[in-house]
């Protein structure tokens, strides 16, 4: 029997914390881009457009604020400095928060999305998008590369699923469900031609309990 990817739909509501305007902007990146391993995000698609969100708003906050983390670099400079016992704690400026909105939206009458995170998944792209392995030297797809830092791999991924397409040469797919490598946070890379809308927005509250949450994870402190 033919390998097929196991298929899900987002939620009813999804969450994205995003710069004021313009809302709801993909993330795009250039051909030169997308051969660099540290540019762009996880699954973009070159010539192509992605919307990144989160189940939950913790995960939205995680995904956005996870360069603000404490750096193995900071630590070794108060340790060569002699620093304290204190817990290393980086701040987040409040202008981070007045420039962004804390959005909920949905996707409306969507194609199925992919769960690249499924060992059937792995199982069908690793026979089908095997040019795409065989390029980064991968044997088999498994959670440790899907989640791996190699973004080349993610994108190239993402980029053989958005040229599939039906007997019709309709796309197949609306996007892809994966996990943050930050945390148990459920996310979504929703694909250009999949409409979405803003259900609600919100400012960003420096009490937000799940904003604090991801706060306490990463050692931050929220100005």
């Amino acid at each position: 029997m033919r390998a097929e990817p196991v298929l899900v739909e987002p939620p009813p509501t999804l969450h994205r914390v995003e710069r004021i305007a313009p809302t709801l902007s993909f993330s795009r990146i250039n051909a030169v881009d997308a051969a660099l391993d540290l540019a762009g995000n996880r699954f973009d698609v070159p010539g192509a457009g992605v919307l990144y969100a989160a189940t939950t708003a913790a995960g939205a906050f995680a995904e956005t604020l996870a360069n603000f983390r404490p750096s193995a670099q900071l630590a070794a400079r108060i340790a060569a400095a002699g620093g304290g016992t204190s817990p290393l704690i980086a701040e987040v400026p409040a202008s981070w928060r007045s420039a962004r909105r804390l959005r909920q939206i949905t996707t409306l009458d969507a194609l199925p999305f992919v769960d690249i995170e499924h060992p059937t998944t792995h199982g069908y792209l690793t026979e089908n998008a095997h040019d795409v392995l065989v390029q980064r030297s991968v044997a088999a797809l498994d959670v440790a590369t899907v989640r791996g830092p190699s973004r080349l791999l993610t994108r190239g991924l993402a980029n053989w699923l958005y040229a599939q397409t039906d007997p019709h040469g309709a796309p197949r797919f609306g996007g892809i469900r994966y996990v943050s490598r930050l945390g148990d946070f459920e996310c979504w890379a929703v694909f250009d031609g999949t409409a979405v809308e803003v259900r609600h927005e919100f400012t960003i509250d420096p009490e937000h309990p799940q904003l604090r949450a991801v706060a306490e994870l990463f050692r931050l402190a929220i100005l």
